[in-house]
């Protein structure tokens, strides 16, 4: 355990250290990465298409704050599906207004949520943002956690129908592809039990671990991990929908491992030494648990001098409490001379 926490605290010293650089390149990359992905799903406008643009809207992303970022992601999709059909472009220009009113209302400081949403779906562990975002953020990290499962979604779900979305027709044509979008984004029963997993397990996660007992952040997460898994088996037997389960159990337990290595960062406590003070006022008596974190305490080093020399230099505390100094014959001591205490 002490070497774990020796790495911890030699992590978060360089993090402290280089966090100027650290935070700007996460950010640049998980924008990077995520662009890339909207590409490869619905990727119709060629001039925000390929790795070039993606890494120039990245920069701009990685300049502006999160919820920016988030907003720009959002643009680029828009654009893509106005490239495929006037039709998705609309639905999706709606549905954006609408998430981002629901979003600015209730939760504007998670937008990082939305950001990573394209990247942990590409990976196959989306469901580690309700748990993140019920360990740092709030119960309304809810919000950005369903939105990302909405949009990603929805980019499948034109992914998948390109073809009878993309083609052209009359007045009436067009109608029919408004309507079969959007029935293919609200009878979506795939995402919306997805969306209501992440969403109730943002708001588990944000629960348990504000409880006042031991281990609550680890508790939290096994919590959120376990409800996403029922969550998500009710939903497939009762709606029979296309999950796979043992991808869904693999990216649960992966979510779950990386919960406990956020709280191993933010939120290690030694339990075995709880302390329980009590104080008063002039109006109350206080009963306050302390718990102390876990420190790594650096090892001390003693380094003992040994004197090969044969002069003994002794006093009132000598072994034998017979002489102060002894030297042998002709030697000379420049301190304190030689003596005897017969003489």
């Amino acid at each position: 355990m002490n070497n774990l926490l020796e790495i911890r605290d030699r992590i978060i010293s360089v993090y402290t250290q280089y966090e100027n650089f650290f935070v700007p390149a996460f950010r640049f990359l998980v924008s990077y990465l995520s662009l890339l992905y909207i590409s490869s799903r619905i990727g119709y406008q060629e001039v925000l298409t390929g790795a070039l643009p993606s890494l120039l809207i990245a920069l701009i992303c990685t300049l502006v704050p999160a919820s920016a970022a988030a907003v720009i992601l959002g643009l680029v999709m828009i654009i893509q599906l106005f490239s495929l059909a006037l039709e998705a472009g609309l639905v999706a220009l709606i549905l954006f207004l609408v998430l981002c009113l629901l979003y600015f209302r209730f939760s504007p400081k998670d937008a990082m949520l939305i950001v990573m949403s394209p990247v942990c779906h590409a990976i196959g562990i989306p469901y580690v943002l309700p748990i993140a975002g019920g360990l740092v953020y709030g119960p309304v990290s809810a919000v950005a956690s369903a939105i990302g499962v909405i949009m990603v979604s929805f980019m499948n779900f034109v992914h998948d129908n390109e073809t009878t979305i993309g083609t052209t027709g009359g007045d009436e044509d067009a109608v029919t592809k408004f309507r079969f979008v959007v029935d293919g984004i609200a009878q979506n029963r795939t995402m919306i039990v997805t969306a209501a997993a992440v969403a109730l397990v943002a708001v588990v996660v944000y629960a348990v671990r504000r409880l006042r007992i031991r281990y609550a952040w680890y508790i939290a997460v096994l919590a959120g991990a376990v409800v996403e898994l029922i969550v998500l088996l009710v939903g497939d037997m009762l709606y029979a929908i296309s999950i796979s389960i043992g991808a869904a159990f693999l990216g649960v337990a992966l979510s779950a491992l990386i919960g406990c290595g956020i709280t191993f960062f933010l939120f290690n406590l030694d339990y075995t030494r709880i302390e329980n003070v009590q104080f008063e006022d002039d109006d109350y008596y206080y009963y306050v648990k302390a718990v102390p974190k876990n420190v790594y305490i650096a090892p001390r080093r003693t380094v003992k001098k040994i004197n090969t020399s044969r002069h003994i230099r002794g006093g009132a505390d000598a072994e034998d409490g017979a002489f102060g100094t002894f030297a042998e014959p002709g030697a000379e001591d420049a301190t304190t001379g030689t003596w005897d205490r017969n003489e």
